[in-house]
C-alpha cells in the first residue's frame, strides 16, 4: 500500500538532516527537525515537497498494478465457484452472450444502458454432492426498493439460458432463484416501561425499535450469510428500552421445488438461508412483558 507524501516526505528529510555531510555544509543541529531548520518556502522543502509526489504517484500506480494484475490472476477463466458468481453478476439482461469470447455483445449500448441491463444484484455458488454428482448450486437475487427480491420469471428464464452457454461443460448447475426464507421469532422482551409501551413502540416517537433492529440485522447478514441465533439475540438486547430476553423458539421455512413453502423448522443454532436471505412476515411471536425477578 502506498505510504503517504508526508511519510515519504519525513522519511527523506529525516536521512537528510542526519547526513555528516549535510550537517557540516548547513550547519544542522542534532536537536532540530528538518521543519524546524528549513523555511516552509525554502528550496530544499519545495524540492523534498516535489520528491514525495513523485514518489508517491509511482507507489500508487504500482499499487493498482498489483490490484489489476491479482485481480487477473483471480479473475481468470477457470470455472471455480468465485469464477461462476461473478459470471452470475456479470449477467445483462436483453443482451446477446458470446460464448466464444465469453462476454455480452454491447454494441453501441450506453454505460447506463449496461448497468441497467445488469439485474442481478446478489450472487452466492455452493458445491455440494449428491451421491456420486457433484451439484452446483447458484443462489441470485435482485434489488427492489432497497430489499432483496427474486428475479422475474422472465429474467431467471433468461439467466437460466446464459449460464447453460457459458458454463463449463460437465457442471451440473442448479439456478436457485427463491422467495425468501420465511422467519419466525417466538420471544418474550423484557422491557423498560420508561422507554418502551407494551406493544414494543417507543414512547418518544411510536417506532417499533426491536423490529427496526431485526430487520437491520438481516440486511446486514451477507447474501447467502449464515444467522447465528445468538448474535440476532446481541442485536435486539442491544435496543435501547430492551432489558432482557428468553428466546423461545427461533424457526424458519423455505420455498421446496414444485410444493412451495414446506413446514416450520427449528433453527438450533445457526442457519444457511435456501434462497440466500431470510425476511419476516409476521411479528406476533414477539412478547413484551414486564419482569421482576424473585
Amino acid at each position: 500500500m502506498a505510504r503517504s507524501i508526508s511519510e515519504i516526505k519525513n522519511s527523506m528529510t529525516s536521512a537528510f538532516v542526519s547526513n555528516t555531510a549535510i550537517k557540516n555544509w548547513y550547519g544542522l543541529t542534532d536537536t532540530e527537525t528538518f521543519e524546524d531548520q528549513f523555511s516552509i518556502v525554502s528550496f530544499e522543502n519545495i524540492f523534498f515537497d516535489i520528491l514525495a509526489l513523485i514518489a508517491w504517484t509511482l507507489e500508487s500506480i504500482f499499487d493498482v498494478h498489483k490490484k489489476e494484475t491479482a485481480d487477473l490472476i483471480l479473475n481468470q477463466k477457470v470455472p471455480n465457484l468465485y469464477w461462476y458468481r461473478n459470471l452470475a453478476l456479470s449477467f445483462q439482461y436483453g443482451f446477446n452472450y458470446d460464448p466464444v469470447k465469453r462476454e455480452f455483445i454491447n454494441g453501441s449500448a450506453t454505460d447506463d444502458q449496461i448497468l441497467a441491463s445488469k439485474v442481478i444484484k446478489y450472487a452466492a455458488v455452493t458445491r455440494t454432492k449428491v451421491g456420486n454428482d457433484i451439484l452446483i448450486s447458484m443462489k441470485v437475487a435482485t434489488d427492489e426498493n432497497g430489499e432483496i427480491v427474486p428475479v422475474s420469471d422472465n429474467i431467471g428464464l433468461a439467466f437460466t439460458g446464459f449460464i447453460e452457454r457459458a458454463q463449463a461443460a460437465g457442471d451440473n448447475i442448479e439456478v436457485v432463484n427463491f422467495l425468501p426464507d420465511i422467519l419466525k421469532i417466538d420471544f418474550k422482551i423484557c422491557y423498560d416501561p420508561l422507554i418502551l409501551l407494551g406493544d414494543g413502540s417507543r414512547i418518544q416517537d411510536g417506532t417499533f425499535p426491536v423490529q427496526e433492529a431485526i430487520k437491520v440485522f438481516l440486511k446486514n447478514l451477507p447474501f447467502n450469510g449464515e444467522l447465528s441465533v445468538q448474535k440476532l439475540e446481541a442485536a435486539i438486547l442491544n435496543v435501547e428500552g430492551v432489558l432482557d430476553l428468553q428466546n423461545l423458539q427461533v424457526q424458519s421455512r423455505w420455498i421446496v421445488p414444485g410444493v412451495g413453502y414446506g413446514a416450520f423448522q427449528p433453527i438450533a443454532i445457526s442457519k444457511i438461508p435456501t434462497s440466500g436471505y431470510f425476511k419476516i412476515d409476521d411479528w406476533s411471536g414477539i412478547q413484551y412483558i414486564i419482569y421482576n425477578p424473585s
